[in-house]
């Protein structure tokens, strides 16, 4: 090797090191990390929460820490006040430029980029009408609902849909009954959440609309609260490990509604109409991070300024 190069990487290297014991020194002395939550069930999130604990795990150099959930279910916008309060250090939500600023995301799209991939959910007895809808223009002539503080209302109405916002609910349960009761078309759900949202609520008046799928660059991302930065790399740190072993696909990739997720993003038969989202300025080549491993990494790498390099033993 060039000295001058391996002089460059050893002082690379020197300095990444010092850059990491002096985050891993300023991380809070209280070892509890509170992760904000939407509801109170048990099984919300399950995969977000299993992914954040297993991404501590592996982060031992950082020191003893404890998840706990926080105790009050509550809307996004009030999970961005209580990070922003000092009350709760993590949330997970779909991203936007305003959570940006206010919180620091941590890169790594949770569910591969499927957060921008949205099927609706339908009374069957629209199921026929939307059957024969064939272009994006007789969509937007329809009325659908979305969560008033979702990112994915303003992305929707930007694009031109009919959407009516409603507040937040115990498991939406309002925006379902739009649908039931013919009030809305139908309700946009991202393809992941669509299939336990339908099974919980059990009734014979929804379904999940067989023809169209929405597409548009948005990621869920984690986001933490912004005087926690060693913990955002402890995150970072954590989730390059998962990849790099790949427990993180092993983990996705064990959950059922994961696996209908998969389904319908390459039925072949839906119509795929491409969105644009106003609510970000860029799009994501590692977003399906299964499929591109080192460019996920190295994304990772690149937010926390090369410190993997230093501190992970398997490299």
């Amino acid at each position: 090797m060039n000295i001058a190069i391996k002089a460059f990487l050893l002082l690379s290297i020197a300095a990444s090191t010092a850059l990491t014991n002096a985050a891993i020194a300023s991380s809070s002395p209280d070892n509890t990390v509170v992760l904000t939550r939407a509801f109170a069930d048990d099984t919300y999130g399950e995969y977000q929460i299993t992914v954040l604990k297993r991404a501590l795990d592996v982060t031992p150099e950082y020191g003893d820490t404890t998840l706990k959930l926080h105790p009050q279910p509550m809307s996004q916008s009030r999970q961005m006040r209580t990070l922003l309060n000092g009350k709760a250090d993590v949330m997970w939500s779909v991203t936007s430029q305003s959570r940006e600023e206010k919180l620091i995301p941590v890169r790594l799209p949770l569910l591969r980029g499927y957060s921008g991939h949205r099927v609706f959910v339908v009374n069957p007895a629209k199921q026929t009408e939307f059957q024969r809808a064939a272009s994006l223009d007789e969509l937007k002539q329809k009325q659908f609902v979305q969560g008033a503080d979702w990112p994915d209302f303003t992305i929707l109405e930007a694009n031109g849909f009919g959407v009516i916002g409603e507040t937040w609910s115990t498991w939406f349960t309002s925006m379902y009954l739009l649908v039931e009761r013919d009030v809305v078309d139908g309700f946009p759900r991202n393809v992941i959440e669509i299939h336990d949202g339908i099974r919980r609520l059990n009734s014979k008046k929804l379904t999940i609309e067989g023809r169209h799928l929405l597409s548009y660059p948005n990621y869920e991302y984690f986001f933490v609260r912004g005087d926690r930065q060693a913990l955002a790399d402890r995150i970072r740190l954590g989730l390059i490990r998962l990849i790099k072993s790949g427990e993180l696909a092993q983990i996705f990739n064990s959950i059922e509604t994961h696996q209908l997720a998969n389904e319908i993003v390459n039925d072949t038969n839906r119509l795929v109409h491409k969105l644009n989202n106003p609510l970000i300025s860029y799009q994501l080549n590692y977003a399906d991070w299964i499929n591109t491993p080192e460019l996920a990494v190295k994304a990772m790498e690149k937010e926390m300024g090369y410190m993997s390099l230093a501190i992970d033993s398997s490299d």
